[in-house]
């Protein structure tokens, strides 16, 4: 019989000293999640698409703003051809950014899929041509990426009240922040108990990630605060809190 009502979640808030509110999603933050891309991700299709190994890469990425760009395409040069995979088919850099009819950019498609995307058969590596560069160049992927790419999981969410106080909240990635889209996606990852299966905790495994969106000082709030915390007393992600009434559903 289904829950009369849905998983708690548990968030943690403190006062900054501007004055705003920030609020961390303690569920998602100290849950296992992690990205299973190539291990059995399903992508973001209409259907299950594992077999085409893209994850997030079955659409080109949307770019925040010029400097976004400009930072991408200034990476997308250094990327060889033993790294690309489709560096020739894209015009090297300057053919991978799309201008869309309401002035957008986004990086170009080869194969339906964004042109970054190395496919499983490719001898330098697969998956983002970016993400591997930035590796080899002993470089943090996120510099090399459109900030959409390296900000999933995570999300920053800002809003001001009636009376001009900020609360800002962070937590994961849900189907809703893709717009109408992401409600057709077959499977999404931070829903899916498949994808809760790292070793380390997500506040640690995306700490460059997270201080890049909230600052170190408020990370490290984060980090004493369910540092000090019981472990017992930290809500595990509905998504895994739900696992086994499905696994049982699934065995009847």
């Amino acid at each position: 019989m289904p829950n009369a009502r849905p998983p708690a979640r548990q968030y943690v808030g403190f006062d900054d000293p501007d004055g705003s509110t920030w609020l961390f999603d303690v569920a998602f933050l100290t849950s296992s999640w992690t990205c299973i891309f190539g291990s059995g991700c399903k992508g973001v299709l209409t259907e299950d698409a594992t077999d085409r190994g893209e994850g997030c890469c079955s659409y080109g990425a949307h770019f925040a703003d010029r400097d976004d760009r400009v930072r991408v395409r200034r990476a997308a040069k250094r990327l060889t051809a033993d790294q690309w995979q489709n560096r020739r088919a894209a015009g090297r850099a300057e053919g991978a950014f799309a201008r869309q009819a309401d002035g957008g950019w986004m990086t170009s498609l080869v194969d339906d899929a964004c042109c970054f995307h190395n496919d499983d058969e490719f001898a330098g590596g697969a998956g983002c041509a970016l993400h591997l560069g930035a590796l080899q160049a002993g470089e943090r992927p996120m510099d090399w990426k459109p900030t959409v790419c390296w900000l999933v999981p995570l999300r920053l969410v800002s809003e001001i009240d009636e009376l001009g106080h900020r609360t800002s909240t962070l937590r994961e990635w849900k189907r809703r922040d893709w717009g109408e889209g992401g409600e057709d996606f077959h499977w999404w990852c931070t829903e899916s108990h498949e994808a809760f299966v790292g070793a380390t905790r997500v506040y640690e495994a995306l700490a460059d990630e997270i201080i890049e969106l909230v600052g170190a000082e408020r990370y490290a709030w984060f980090v004493d605060h369910v540092s000090s915390t019981p472990r017992p007393t930290l809500l595990p992600h509905p998504a895994v809190r739900g696992r086994g009434e499905r696994d049982g559903a699934d065995d009847a």
